[in-house]
């Protein structure tokens, strides 16, 4: 890329130290034209939504506005048009959902409107089952019913958001489920209380993927590079109405493509995408290059291999099976016409002549329908009847052209034993999805037993494990009829080595919630916690106890995203020594702490959390 002259002044801070910056920052850009946005040049931001976990299984509101706000007070709109968005769906992904080319400058703010009067919130039962939560019982801090809230989050004065013509940016939007809403299942139907706490990060590090959605707007094959029309989330496919901006995508060698059901890797899988015509359906799956600002792909699906592209669509995971007929639970149903429904059962029927395939795996010897067995992840493409949830069916025969996509699951337990190339769980859940749920008749001469459930690890490495840990593991479930084994690994994740969620609340919340605070970290007092006051591993929860104090310690750098939320505005630091003195002054013996929430490296011994990452609401 080549950068005028008169720009290179513009870029000098970028190398420049923190204090440097904080200094020079607004004459800089003065320099540049962009202080006000009034020289009339221009630069562009790609922004991206996402999620941290809650307790839900649908969290479907519209987003009416993302703003973005200059430190001269000017407010610029970058969402072309109101957009439904279910946060639950994004926990493990970041979805870009606009490429906005806005004034240069310096913007200290970001906001969220949210329109709650359609929203479709559901919560899972003790059984498993998903419960919706009526209009009335969606309520603000005061207990009112919300038909809409804002939210606004104040951005690190050392880590603003600038821009300047030439040089992308990049900001991702993270509306924290489980810091934003607190659900009483005590009532029924429960309550769900939203108090909206957003994060906003210019840099994002969390190692989630992306997700890139749009038609195909131009392909380069001299340098095997491509772009799409951005259209995040349900928004019709063909809908040239409303300009969410392009992003230009770059493969690599082992990228891998699904194009109209068939599977190819790497300069291969490009040509048979540059075949495709323009407006093809295109969805890409990869990681964001903040330093080359690149796009990079790891996964490209296109024509019918994209839910609404072509055929009807839904995607869920395998519960129970009879014969060719499978019970795909928590689903979501996309149509060709762009309706959706989320969280139905539904009826697939598959035969011999259904194409199935695997997420990330190129073969010239693809799966068979054989392969689909009970605890699977899938995307299952054909034609749908029915209309109501209850009577919802998907023909993926292949007289209606039906495709299978297997994709990684995910089973959570304890390990009981471990052996040559192979682990034995007592499995909790899988994808998400209590155990109790499923129905395993049919996956063996023996049917997998989940308590005590066999796992092929093949060549992974065991070493460090023992009876006892709790374990997370990634792969794909045998083929229907083949148990044991009954699940074969592609990743085995040690719980105990990963990192934690520690949750606490306050009720009635407390003036002083800490034993003591400083640059050490926060010894949190206990006297007074609410029902929540747990550590949060991959799905298994440990109750925190009084003594040894619980603490929160900042890593070693101090260096992270901490947030303050106080009257719907969120506060960010960068620094954990900013945070405390912010949060010092705050509580002030008047003003109380309901809620924290922190990420992290957790020492069960001494209750200490070693985070990056925490979130801490005011009342």
């Amino acid at each position: 890329m080549m950068i005028d002259p008169s720009m290179k002044r513009c870029l000098a801070w970028l190398k420049a130290p923190a204090a440097v910056l904080i200094l020079t920052m607004a004459m800089l850009l003065t320099a540049c034209g962009g202080g006000s946005g009034a020289s009339g040049e221009n630069g562009e931001v790609v922004i991206g939504l996402t999620d941290a976990e809650g307790d839900f299984v649908n969290y479907e509101v519209d987003v009416t506005s993302i703003r973005l706000t200059q430190a001269n007070g000017a407010e610029i709109e970058t969402l072309p048009v109101s957009t439904r968005i279910d946060f639950a769906q994004y926990v493990d992904m970041t979805e870009f959902v606009t490429a906005a080319t806005i004034p240069s400058g310096l913007y200290t703010h970001a906001s969220l409107e949210l329109d709650y009067s359609n929203a479709n919130i559901q919560v899972e039962d003790a059984g498993g089952e998903p419960v919706q939560i009526p209009a009335d019982n969606i309520v603000d801090g005061d207990g009112n019913k919300i038909t809409s809230l804002s939210v606004r989050v104040r951005l690190d004065g050392q880590r603003p958001l600038v821009i300047v013509p030439g040089v992308p940016a990049h900001l991702t939007l993270d509306f924290d489920l489980l810091a934003s809403n607190k659900v009483d299942t005590g009532m029924s139907p429960p309550v769900v209380t939203v108090e909206p706490f957003l994060l906003a990060d210019v840099d994002p590090k969390q190692p989630k993927i992306h997700r890139l959605r749009g038609p195909l707007a131009e392909v380069n094959e001299t340098e095997e590079t491509f772009k799409l029309a951005i259209r995040p989330f349900h928004h019709p496919l063909d809908n040239h109405d409303h300009d969410f901006g392009r992003l230009t995508v770059a493969p690599g060698d082992t990228t891998v493509y699904e194009i109209n059901g068939e599977t190819a890797e790497g300069s291969a899988g490009f040509a048979l995408l540059a075949q495709q015509p323009l407006l093809t359906a295109v969805i890409v799956l990869g990681d964001l290059n903040i330093t080359q600002r690149v796009f990079e792909a790891r996964e490209v699906y296109a024509g019918s291999s994209v839910p609404g592209g072509t055929l009807d669509a839904m995607r869920g995971t395998v519960i129970a099976r009879s014969g060719d007929v499978l019970t795909v639970r928590g689903a979501t149903l996309m149509r060709a016409s762009g309706a959706v429904v989320l969280n139905a059962d539904v009826q697939v029927t598959v035969d011999a002549s259904t194409r199935v395939t695997k997420q990330a795996v190129a073969s010239t010897t693809p799966p068979d329908k054989d392969d689909i067995s009970i605890g699977q992840r899938v995307t299952v493409f054909g034609e749908v009847s029915g209309t109501a949830p209850s009577s919802l069916a998907i023909d993926a025969t292949g007289a209606k052209n039906g495709l299978v996509r297997m994709h990684v699951s995910a089973v959570t337990g304890s390990l009981l034993s471990l052996g040559s190339g192979e682990i034995v769980l007592d499995v909790q859940r899988i994808n998400g999805r209590p155990v109790r749920i499923f129905d395993f008749t049919g996956t063996g001469t023996t049917p997998s037993d989940p308590s005590n459930y066999r796992i092929a690890t093949g060549s992974l490495g065991l070493g460090g494990l023992t009876a006892g840990d709790p374990l997370r593991v990634l792969g794909f479930v045998t083929a229907f009829g083949m148990a044991p084994p009954d699940f074969e690994a592609l990743t085995i994740i040690d719980v105990g080595n990963v990192n934690a969620r520690m949750v606490v609340n306050w009720s009635p919340p407390a003036t002083a919630p800490f034993i003591s605070m400083g640059g050490a970290g926060l010894e949190l007092d206990l006297g007074n916690a609410g029902p929540v006051h747990h550590v949060f591993q991959a799905g298994v929860a440990t109750v925190l106890t009084a003594s040894p104090a619980p603490v929160v310690a900042p890593h070693a750098t101090g260096i992270g995203l901490y947030a303050i939320r106080q009257n719907r505005t969120v506060t960010l630091h960068t620094q954990f020594d900013n945070f405390i003195s912010d949060l010092d002054s705050r509580l002030d013996g008047v003003t109380a702490l309901s809620s924290l929430v922190a990420r992290g490296a957790y020492d069960s011994a001494t209750q200490t959390l070693t985070s990056r990452r925490v979130r801490v609401s005011l009342q």
